[in-house]
């Protein structure tokens, strides 16, 4: 399991991004898995990584925790203390060839955005509303520590949506066109798509 984990924070809505990074790293000290960080990333940052991914494949997933909506897209840094947005449709097109397999948006409202990039992403996850901190990072723990012990991703994703409050409706969905089982690439079977 090969991670990149983007991260943008925002200076009027806050999120904890340090933990659900700190999260992933205990996730994959246990050996055979990587993890590459962009902190603060900007546009260049994200587009920079998925062009050298495109030819050198050192990472399977997409792991994105900061702020997005359908309007704009990812919300990533700008100059100074300023926002910076990457579109869907802009984000579709980066993402094609790049040998990503797996898209995690991490963050509220993410789940138009994740049923767009499933078009040309084998499977995405993202939220159908706001999601507190504490979910984020359970839905994390819960769902990376399921496709480390060989889970697909379906079933790693119902694992991990199990794992929240009984009494709230699923603030995570699931898209895509297949299931990967260890994000390999050599194993990808046909399933059917799944929203909750």
């Amino acid at each position: 399991m090969d991670i990149l984990f983007v991260s943008a924070n925002s200076r009027d809505k806050y999120i904890d991004i340090e933990r659900e990074h700190r999260t992933l790293q205990k996730l994959v000290a246990t050996g055979g898995h990587s993890l590459r960080v962009l902190p603060a990333a900007e546009v260049s940052d994200l587009r920079d990584a998925l062009r050298t991914n495109e030819k050198e494949r050192a990472f399977d997933i997409l792991h994105f925790s900061g702020h997005a909506t359908q309007e704009e897209g990812l919300h990533l840094r700008g100059e100074g203390r300023r926002k910076d947005f990457l579109s869907g449709e802009t984000l579709k097109e980066l993402l094609k060839g790049s040998g990503v397999k797996l898209v995690v948006l991490n963050a509220c409202h993410s789940e138009a955005l994740a049923v767009s990039l499933s078009e040309v992403i084998p499977a995405t996850i993202g939220t159908t509303r706001i999601v507190r901190d504490v979910a984020a990072r359970r839905f994390t723990r819960h769902f990376y520590s399921a496709l480390k012990d060989n889970a697909t991703v379906k079933d790693a994703f119902e694992t991990a949506l199990k794992q929240q409050k009984p009494s709230s409706s699923p603030a995570f969905m699931h898209a895509g066109r297949t299931t990967l089982r260890r994000i390999d690439h050599s194993r990808i079977r046909t399933t059917r798509s799944i929203t909750q």
